[in-house]
């Protein structure tokens, strides 16, 4: 009993590459122009909002210091506190005090206003720009991939196909010696026993074989 095996059927689909293109990297200067306005270069209007350092509760700063492990630490979480809140009131100022600027500011405010969003425009349409680069390149690497992957794929199967073809060849040609060698050895088989029944008919010329009609 003999088993057959189907064929394997190659994927119509051609791979395409799984690494995700990841956007590039933005440039400090451009990370920066992203951020919401007034970026803090231009906040120099807050400058009476300054911002003391924060205080290690474990390291109370002078005069007072620590006497043993026990000793509380309440006045220096009050101002850290303090510093959060003074830090949330500053970014509060900043961000939401700045619309007014563009409208009722002076008019080197309305200018730095417009310049820092053409500046930030300009920054957006060179990143889309590298972006759209980045991703040309990708797909023409990932387009000769294909191609590759294809002219492979035709070889592949040309190869194939010859070895079959000569696969075949070579059996219908072994197949073709042995049918003429067969017949060769019957055709002289037959003639060697005719020979012989000729010999034996010149010294008794009754045919015993029955081999002559």
């Amino acid at each position: 009993m003999t088993t057959t095996t189907l064929p394997r059927i190659a994927s119509s689909r051609t791979p395409l590459p799984t690494g995700i293109t990841q956007p590039p990297p933005r440039s400090h200067s451009s990370a920066s122009m992203y951020t919401a306005y007034p970026p803090k270069d231009l906040s120099s209007s807050l400058d009476y909002l300054r911002i003391p350092g924060r205080i290690n509760p474990l390291a109370p700063p002078p005069p007072r210091r620590r006497i043993n492990w026990s000793w509380e630490t309440t006045d220096q979480h009050y101002e850290n506190e303090k510093r959060s809140l003074l830090m949330q009131k500053r970014e509060h100022t900043r961000y939401h005090s700045a619309w007014s600027k563009a409208f009722y500011g002076a008019p080197a405010e309305k200018e730095a206003y417009r310049r820092h969003f053409r500046e930030v425009l300009k920054q957006q349409m060179s990143d889309k720009n590298k972006m759209e680069k980045i991703e040309f390149q990708e797909k023409i690497k990932e387009t000769e991939q294909a191609i590759n992957y294809d002219r492979d794929c035709r070889m592949n199967d040309a190869q194939e196909y010859h070895r079959k073809h000569s696969y075949l060849m070579q059996y219908r040609d072994t197949n073709k010696q042995q049918m003429e060698d067969r017949w060769a050895n019957t055709k002289y088989s037959r003639e060697l026993e005719n020979r012989i029944d000729r010999e034996r008919l010149r010294y008794n010329p009754i045919n015993w074989s029955c081999s002559l009609k």
